[in-house]
């Protein structure tokens, strides 16, 4: 019998929950969920219509409040669909709604990125150097790493769910298309970094090492995702499931802050690893699937 495994991000105190064996894992979809844990987003918001005014309006007394106080209001709403309906009052306080959706919505996005990131089987003993605080290596006193992740919480992600939500509850009328499309574009849309593209790169920000996207063939058939799994794996025990020659249990990269970004805004000084790398999990990968070499 192997071993159960969990993916848990140490400065959040968020997991993947248990994953059984991590060689099942790697063709699910935790690598690709991983990655967006990982994938910084700025968020761009269309531009609104102008509102033209035949005759001079007369503001209501909430209208006439500063923009500070307006801005102060909205942080009170404790929900973004009732944040976007008062915006929807007025044409000034849809701008106003709309840059306060952001900011929550903010909190959502790649939440793991720059934070302590480590793989870990059931069968852990002890824990990776120079990675944990003083507080958590009071607790390993008592609990393994694996343990301590256990109780940890599921990690939240902007999605798709939480903008239909919002407009769910401005636009009941769910055959009225053109309304809702119109509603959807005055929402804030993230744009994340795309995976796909041959400038993205994972970046290790703990040891200032890259892997580029573009080294990494199609046929592989390799995520960033597969190799936070497999190189930031720690456990006491090599098995994993995955059938291949190679010890995964105490990898280098374990605990270490990740980021995905493109390759222009990595650091002139860093390191270009994909040459060791990707080898390395392309042969993992390959002799899981039972393809010789």
């Amino acid at each position: 019998m192997g071993q159960y495994w969990t993916i848990t991000c140490l400065d959040t105190h968020e997991s993947t929950g248990c994953l059984r064996e991590l060689g099942e894992a790697l063709y699910s979809s935790i690598p690709e969920s991983i990655e967006e844990l990982i994938i910084p987003s700025k968020f761009a918001l269309m531009p609104l219509p102008i509102k033209p005014f035949d005759e001079p309006k007369i503001l209501s007394p909430l209208e006439m409040l500063p923009q500070e106080t307006i801005e102060r209001i909205f942080s009170f709403i404790p929900r973004s669909a009732a944040v976007f309906c008062f915006a929807l009052t007025c044409h000034r306080f849809l701008e106003i709604g709309r840059q306060a959706i952001a900011m929550r919505k903010k909190q959502y996005i790649a939440p793991w990125a720059g934070k302590r990131i480590i793989c870990v089987g059931n069968c852990v003993e002890g824990y990776p150097e120079n990675v944990l605080t003083e507080k958590e290596k009071a607790i390993m006193s008592y609990k393994s790493l694996y343990e301590y992740a256990a109780g940890f919480e599921y990690p939240t992600l902007l999605n798709g769910r939480s903008i239909n939500n919002i407009l769910k509850a401005v636009n009941h009328d769910h055959y009225y298309v053109s309304r809702r499309m119109q509603l959807q574009n005055w929402l804030p849309t993230s744009c994340p970094v795309s995976t796909g593209e041959a400038k993205a790169v994972l970046l290790n920000i703990t040891t200032n090492e890259y892997v580029r996207q573009s080294k990494i063939l199609p046929e592989y058939g390799i995520r960033f995702g597969h190799i936070i799994m497999l190189y930031a794996s720690w456990t006491s025990d090599p098995s994993a499931a995955t059938h291949c020659e190679e010890e995964i249990h105490w990898r280098p990269w374990a605990g270490h802050r990740f980021e995905i970004t493109f390759i222009d805004s990595v650091n002139q000084d860093a390191t270009d690893v994909s040459d060791i790398i990707v080898p390395r999990i392309k042969s993992i990968m390959n002799q899981s699937r039972g393809i010789e070499e």
